[in-house]
């Protein structure tokens, strides 16, 4: 891949990995609700289930997907449920009070990203913009490479984030109002991403 579509494509991951959007609402609210270290396991499941899912779209399934309005359309609302119930469960937790089992593990963390419809369609153009078909399978490499790397480290940003909010205040009220706040960004980002997917 040349340098200049190389930096290129690690600014389409920055603009796509690292704004607000569903998967980096829920890893700030479980940083700021259960810490980082506890919430280490959720932030690991986000990743395996986004490059997963990357590996199945390099293998056609988003064709597959939208080949089958039926499926699709549930896929959305499965996101949409799915997403409800996971800020929901961030929302009734605690900050700073939560017990080991409310905290959103591996699996919990996994599903966010395949059950997005947005998330398939970005990665799509990723694959359309950055990937040529004399190089397919090293372009394809390297993208999920960057992927995995640095929209890795954005999303640990984001828990990170979460984190240093938590230890910055100790008001419960403060630290349930921003829960909310993230809860319902969540939610509405889910919602405006499943009308452009």
């Amino acid at each position: 891949m040349p340098l200049d579509q190389f930096i290129l494509l690690c600014l389409f991951v920055i603009v796509l990995v690292g704004t607000p959007g569903p998967a980096n609402m829920s890893l700030m609210a479980c940083g700021l609700t259960f810490g980082a270290r506890s919430s280490l396991p959720f932030l690991l499941g986000t990743l395996a289930g986004r490059q997963v899912m990357f590996l199945a779209n390099f293998a056609g399934l988003f064709a597959l997907l939208k080949g089958a309005p039926f499926v699709w359309d549930g896929l959305r609302y499965l996101c949409l449920a799915y997403i409800a119930w996971l800020a929901w469960k961030i929302v009734r937790a605690k900050p700073n009070a939560a017990k080991a089992k409310d905290v959103p593990g591996f699996w919990r963390g996994f599903w966010v990203h395949p059950l997005n419809p947005k998330a398939y369609a970005t990665q799509i153009a990723a694959i359309a913009q950055f990937v040529s078909p004399e190089r397919y399978l090293a372009d394809s490499l390297i993208l999920c490479l960057v992927i995995a790397l640095l929209g890795g480290a954005l999303n640990a940003g984001w828990m990170a984030g979460g984190n240093l909010l938590a230890r910055l205040t100790q008001n419960p009220r403060v630290l349930l109002a921003v829960n909310v706040t993230l809860a319902t960004l969540m939610v509405a980002s889910t919602v405006a991403s499943l009308h452009l997917a």
